[in-house]
């Protein structure tokens, strides 16, 4: 069935989901790599996990934890979804995605939730791929939730729902089932959750061992059946932790991460690279932003075509007055995408006729201007203006810039070689005043 993009404003604005990636097989993907400046991206992070793409050589080290810094809302989930394809389509990589934001409570997030996740996703794989288990490492992951997760106390009446559904069950399913009511009680029950954290906290050496034992199996009945001889965990959606929750993961909990011996990608938010992520442990890499212009300002035509084309996949175009209108969103993206969408949603929502004119694009723009204008602190537009008016500054990494990065008032580029406000920034009056200080005063 052929895709028609919608044209009118109403089925335009149902149509839109900020949180959906899309996959590679989605009509309206759209190829960025050149748009973003940078098209050896994902073959990058290919070789980060000892795998060459284009020839199929892999040579993959026991263990590898690669984070994928980008600005949230970026296109990571997108770019992960087209990589997971690439790295399947070779057969060295079995891809185990697993969803953070979906599964798990996003605002209460910690590493025994992620790793819950994380076996849940591996054995809902390996159940697809109709690879089945039978050896020591089963019984040794079944027996760590046996002896540790049922004398828990506080979880005894999970444990009896849980038992009551895997009544005779054991091993793999006897499993399943158990993770799979721990990543529902992560994700709903307060009580419960911390119980669980606790237990995993208490025994996670022997949590870690049995889980080790466990991936090494399933990699051999994966490789058995053709389907890759490495598991590859991707984990999206923990760039979109809270600022602590992001901290805490990342950070301070990092050696628990890093105790599993898998290859393992994650999502994380560009603020992070410049406040303490364990670097010398973790590998990483920027998806940077598609951009609009280069660093001196020349126009950057495969940025500004990528997205025009990302408006009209979302929008017909016919449902705007003037084609100037999508070139007018485009530029006051800044070269986000989920920007860009967010300005569409408000263009559908001023519209007052079948079209989108004029004004509902410049209402829009305003509406979008306005959420910034909620958060930023008179030094924030001075900060911001300097970054503008001096194209070599970079701005440092201070707690501030942190923030203006994470809040989408900064926007990084070239892998963050250098800085520009949001173009919704530039129309407050904070900002333009701030810009009038920096201008000589005019001769008497």
């Amino acid at each position: 069935m052929t895709y028609t993009p919608p044209k009118h404003p109403l089925e335009i604005l149902q149509s839109i989901e900020f949180e959906d990636a899309v996959t590679p097989d989605d009509p309206r993907f759209v190829e960025t790599e050149v748009a973003r400046g940078s098209p050896k991206t994902l073959d990058r992070l290919a070789r980060k996990f000892g795998l060459d793409l284009h020839r199929g050589t892999f040579y993959p080290a026991t263990k590898r934890h690669v984070l994928l810094f980008g600005h949230i809302g970026c296109g990571k989930s997108t770019e992960l979804l087209h990589l997971g394809k690439k790295l399947t389509e070779t057969g060295k990589v079995s891809v185990v995605p697993v969803d953070v934001l979906n599964n798990l409570d996003r605002n209460n997030l910690q590493y025994a939730d992620a790793l819950m996740a994380m076996v849940h996703a591996l054995l809902a794989h390996l159940e697809k791929q109709g690879v089945g288990l039978h050896g020591e490492s089963v019984r040794k992951l079944e027996n760590w939730f046996k002896e540790h997760v049922k004398t828990e106390e506080r979880a005894k009446e999970l444990v009896a729902q849980l038992e009551t559904k895997a009544v005779a069950e054991v091993g793999i399913p006897f499993i399943a089932k158990f993770v799979a009511g721990f990543t529902s009680a992560f994700k709903t029950n307060a009580s419960y959750k911390e119980s669980l954290r606790q237990v995993i906290r208490n025994t996670y050496s022997q949590f870690a061992e049995a889980f080790n034992e466990f991936l090494r199996e399933a990699e051999s009945g994966l490789e058995g059946r053709g389907l890759g001889g490495r598991v590859l965990f991707i984990i999206d959606g923990t760039d979109k932790m809270r600022s602590d929750d992001t901290k805490r993961f990342f950070v301070e909990d990092a050696e628990q991460l890093l105790a599993i011996d898998a290859l393992m990608l994650y999502t994380a938010p560009i603020s992070l690279k410049y406040e303490g992520s364990p670097l010398g442990k973790v590998t990483d890499i920027v998806l940077p932003m598609i951009k609009l212009a280069e660093r001196d300002g020349t126009p950057f035509d495969a940025g500004k075509q990528a997205l025009l084309k990302i408006l009209a996949l979302r929008a017909d175009p016919a449902a705007f007055a003037d084609a100037a209108l999508m070139e007018r969103l485009v530029d006051f993206s800044g070269g986000h995408p989920r920007e860009l969408l967010r300005l569409l949603s408000l263009c559908c929502e001023f519209a007052e006729d079948d079209q989108i004119d004029a004004e509902a694009v410049e209402r829009a723009c305003k509406a979008l201007s306005s959420d910034y204008r909620r958060f930023l602190e008179p030094e924030d537009y001075a900060l911001l203006e300097c970054m503008d008016r001096e194209s070599e500054q970079h701005g440092g990494n201070d707690e501030r810039t942190r923030r203006l990065l994470y809040r989408l008032a900064l926007l990084e580029y070239n892998d963050g070689s250098w800085r520009r406000s949001h173009p919704a920034v530039r129309q407050l009056e904070g900002y333009k005043q701030a810009t009038a200080k920096t201008q000589p005063a005019p001769n008497p």
